[in-house]
């Protein structure tokens, strides 16, 4: 379900916390896409004679096949795998890392009005290392958590209950944005008050429909009540 324009949906009076996935959430999923979609297929092309197409198809079906588990994430693996530097391959694209419209003045407005607020990604700390020199992410929030400390990704049950464990966040007045259906699925599942879906993670790219979940277009739709 989307949002009308003018329409909040969050009852921002009963949230005390805000947990923000980054990739596709706070941050254009356009730069990901881009490198595992374009750069990284035409690198492996190159390496090992393939035609791009013929390497995007490879690559594509070998992320699926991991899709969900931690190595799916993890730079290391990908590298290992793919048997060249992805961590260069990001920093060949790091001018395309940016905000999704909003998204920073978003997170500045709950600063001002004193909700703690925690990113909350599947990315791995090399990843995250990135984005954050580009952006200054730590300083904007009160916390970074991977799963990767966990050991366990954001769709998995466990991981929510480590999260309430080692963070005391009450999940009763909690609200979780994210782009990824089965994150979300398990957010809602383990008792997270409010679920949020971002309807264009990647701006170049049609919106993602995500059943179960209401879906916002701008972050300025969920400021409404933010004081």
């Amino acid at each position: 379900m989307n949002l009308k324009p003018n329409f909040s949906p969050v009852p921002w009076q009963s949230i005390d916390t805000v947990l923000l996935d980054m990739d596709g959430t706070i941050l254009d999923l356009n730069y990901d896409n881009r490198i595992f979609g374009h750069l990284l297929p035409t690198a492996y092309a190159k390496q090992n004679n393939l035609s791009v197409q013929a390497a995007q198809d490879y690559l594509h079906s070998h992320m699926m096949n991991l899709l969900g588990t931690m190595d799916f994430y993890r730079l290391d693996y990908w590298r290992d795998f793919a048997g060249m530097d992805v961590v260069e391959l990001h920093e060949q694209a790091a001018e395309l890392i940016c905000f999704l419209p909003g998204a920073d003045t978003f997170l500045a407005q709950l600063t001002r009005c004193k909700k703690r607020v925690l990113i909350v990604t599947n990315a791995d700390r090399q990843s995250f290392a990135i984005k954050d020199r580009a952006l200054s992410l730590t300083a904007r929030v009160d916390q970074v958590i991977s799963s990767h400390d966990y050991g366990v990704p954001k769709e998995n049950d466990t991981f929510w209950q480590i999260l309430v464990e080692r963070t005391l966040l009450d999940p009763a007045r909690t609200l979780f944005i994210d782009d990824t259906q089965r994150v979300l699925d398990a957010a809602k599942r383990f008792g997270i008050a409010k679920t949020l879906a971002v309807a264009y993670p990647d701006t170049q790219r049609p919106a993602r429909e995500t059943k179960g979940h209401q879906s916002f277009h701008h972050y300025d739709q969920l400021l409404p009540g933010l004081l």
